[in-house]
């Protein structure tokens, strides 16, 4: 049994040959940046980078009176099966990690606030990872879901993504407000918010009611380059 765990995730580019791959299957941005969301989104860029959190039980935690920057309250892993290709998005497999990390954690999809998306700001996976998320979390909703994506800022990460986006949404949950979304401009046109009340926004936006004491909920995908997404 393991009373504390230094989980964590790191990216190193430190050959050319992954690269040459990725963009002999252009997958990578030919402006070099990441516009998640936006209308010209047209591929990703790749990162370096590492990070780690430090995990325990709630009541460990609280018995050793450590500070607790945020509470796991469910998880999920599940596999997109047979697909078009290795880099093409499943949008009811995305769904279904969604629903039941919800499940996990006594959630529904409104009680949610703040979603870190996958985000690689490809033309077809955000618009199919946006759909996911309004169909799971856009049901009934009384107060914004606002979206963003650290890979705005730093690239992807690849095996580091997960963890880095973790991390944001961290402090994204300490700080009450969300980082505005580098490099968005103009909403892809294939990205269908009606009956949504989602924000997707390249400015600062403010989290909750106003009262500091009130809980927020956020939510972080990471879909893997082999068809596995967690949630």
């Amino acid at each position: 049994m393991c009373s504390t765990a230094l989980v964590g995730g790191v990216n190193v580019m430190l050959h050319p040959r992954s690269y040459i791959g990725c963009c002999a299957a252009k997958m990578l941005s030919f402006k070099g940046r990441c516009a998640t969301f936006d209308e010209e989104a047209d591929g990703y860029c790749r990162g370096e980078g590492v990070g780690a959190v430090v995990l325990k039980r709630l009541s460990d935690a609280q018995a050793d009176g450590d500070p607790i920057l945020a509470v796991i309250r469910g998880s999920a892993v599940n596999q997109d099966g047979r697909s078009a290709s290795l880099t093409a998005p499943n949008g009811p497999a995305q769904e279904a990690v969604i629903k039941q990390a919800l499940n996990v954690a006594g959630l529904e999809g409104r009680d949610v606030d703040y979603i870190e998306c996958h985000g690689t700001g490809t033309s077809l996976g955000d618009p199919i990872e946006v759909e996911a998320i309004k169909n799971v979390l856009g049901d009934q909703r009384s107060k914004p879901l606002v979206l963003g994506s650290v890979k705005t800022n730093i690239g992807h990460l690849e095996g580091a993504a997960g963890i880095i986006g973790l991390i944001k949404t961290i402090e994204v949950l300490r700080h009450r407000k969300a980082p505005g979304n580098v490099h968005f401009k103009t909403l892809n046109p294939k990205i269908n918010l009606d009956n949504f009340n989602a924000v997707i926004s390249a400015h600062e936006t403010q989290l909750g009611t106003g009262n500091p004491n009130s809980s927020l909920i956020g939510s972080i995908s990471s879909f893997g380059f082999g068809g596995t997404n967690a949630h």
